[in-house]
């Protein structure tokens, strides 16, 4: 089971537009309303995937009312701390012409102390009772909350001997990194910050291999619409790429990424296999046209034409 921590979740709100018109109106269909954050996205991909998850994430006011409400509707599980904030909105604009997506991300409500206590006590409830193999600490982190929160999530993890991985990005990253996990999934400019040096195209095949200097057991590189690279303990370096889908919102595409991943090594893939499985489920987000992140018929038809190769 996997047990997700999402300090700063959302409810998504994602528009499709033809053509974006600036400084005139642009008349669009109702748009897609659903839960977010990123380790919200990650639980309800691995729902979807055949998997159990556990999201855990504070929530106040009616629009986390509408997200609890999402959740329990399509079954994913969820524990919430109720803060006194309002849970934020988060709005995308897809331009069907062009592909390109305008992503309004808000700074999400501010967390007092009380409430962060009440995250971690929660964590540490759920760690002891739930057993999950993983925790997964996913996204930005709310006005309020310090930086080293993930690491402390981590030790925490580490104490009730569950596996850890952070997906975020800056100080909350480095500092959560530090402390040792098992598993990094960075994008190139989260690598890129994390490393001091380059991650883009070749370099991220190079740069992977020193993610594994951290503790982790697999990392990864994310590399957008080229797919990811993977270095393992061994000495090895994958690369997976999928065939490049020009169409939908590939918001929540690196979450459903991390959820197949996980899935793939609690049963016990290889790291191309797990490889092959992630590229796939991030890249079947941008085929969703429903109220799901994804769907399994999308993942297993991409998984088909996923392309690795071992570079090293």
């Amino acid at each position: 089971m996997i047990l997700t921590l999402t300090p700063n979740p959302s409810l998504d709100v994602l528009f499709e537009a033809e053509r974006v018109v600036w400084d005139d109106a642009n008349r669009v269909e109702a748009p897609r309303r659903r839960p977010g954050g990123q380790g919200i996205n990650l639980a309800r991909a691995a729902r979807v995937l055949g998997g159990r998850a556990l999201a855990l994430a504070p929530l106040g006011g009616r629009t986390g009312r509408e997200l609890a409400d999402q959740l329990a509707r399509e079954g994913t599980p969820l524990r919430s701390v109720t803060i006194a904030g309002e849970t934020r909105l988060f709005v995308g604009v897809r331009e069907g012409v062009s592909g390109r997506s305008l992503l309004l991300n808000p700074r999400g409500p501010t967390l007092a102390l009380d409430e962060t206590r009440a995250l971690l006590g929660a964590l540490r409830e759920l760690l002891a009772g739930e057993r999950p193999k993983w925790l997964a600490c996913c996204g930005s982190l709310p006005p309020g909350v310090p930086a080293d929160f993930y690491a402390r999530a981590g030790s925490l993890a580490r104490e009730h001997g569950v596996r850890f991985v952070p997906d975020c990005d800056g100080d909350a990253l480095r500092l959560a990194a530090a402390g040792g996990c098992d598993l990094l999934v960075p994008n190139t400019h989260e690598a890129a910050r994390l490393l001091g040096r380059p991650t883009e195209g070749a370099a991220a095949a190079e740069a992977a291999p020193a993610l594994l200097g951290f503790g982790a057991g697999l990392g990864v590189i994310k590399l957008g619409e080229d797919g990811a690279v993977a270095a393992t303990p061994e000495g090895a370096v994958w690369h997976a790429v999928a065939p490049l889908v020009r169409q939908g919102s590939a918001v929540g595409a690196g979450d459903a990424f991390l959820a197949a991943l996980l899935l793939a090594h609690e049963n016990g893939a290889e790291a191309a296999e797990t490889l092959r499985a992630a590229v796939a489920a991030g890249t079947a987000v941008l085929l969703s046209r429903g109220s799901d992140i994804l769907t399994q018929d999308d993942v297993e038809a991409v998984k088909r034409e996923v392309k690795v190769v071992k570079l090293s």
